[in-house]
């Protein structure tokens, strides 16, 4: 008799455990939405990326899981560009009232005269990412001109 009390006792606790807590949400609603307002800019250190960080899903909720953005850049030559990752920004705020709404990256490996593209890429802390913001083209400063020829001296 105890152990069906037992069991019963069990049986209660587990069942209100069981089932649905809310709603199945579709996984396109809790996408970020895209970055905004991405620019690239070349500095003397590198190409500067700045951007405002999506405050809300695709579906319209307000977003508080906002994990990371993922850096990516292709060469600025070309009509199909393949982007590649180059850096991933995390974020660590998501518990403050007020967060940080610019972000800011800086690429450093950059030659002078080369251009690039630039793309970001918002992804919650359960990776569902945001459609790539972008691309933005920027040229990173001169190429190297050529010495200039000595006169010779001759007639």
């Amino acid at each position: 008799m105890r152990h069906a009390a037992a069991v019963l006792l069990a049986l209660a606790c587990a069942l209100p455990a069981c089932g649905s807590k809310s709603r199945p949400v579709a996984p396109e609603l809790v996408e970020p939405e895209t970055v905004e307002n991405l620019a690239a800019i070349a500095t003397p250190d590198g190409v500067h990326l700045s951007w405002l960080r999506p405050t809300r899903y695709t579906g319209g909720g307000r977003m508080n899981d906002l994990g990371s953005f993922e850096i990516e850049r292709a060469p600025g030559e070309g009509a199909a560009p393949a982007f590649a990752k180059i850096g991933t920004v995390t974020l660590e705020d998501q518990q403050r009232f007020r967060k940080e709404r610019r972000l800011e990256w800086v690429d450093k490996d950059v030659r002078p005269g080369e251009r690039y593209r630039y793309r970001v890429t918002a992804v919650t802390l359960d990776h569902y990412r945001s459609a790539p913001a972008g691309p933005v083209n920027v040229r990173y400063g001169n190429p190297p001109s050529a010495p200039a020829e000595a006169p010779s001296g001759k007639p």
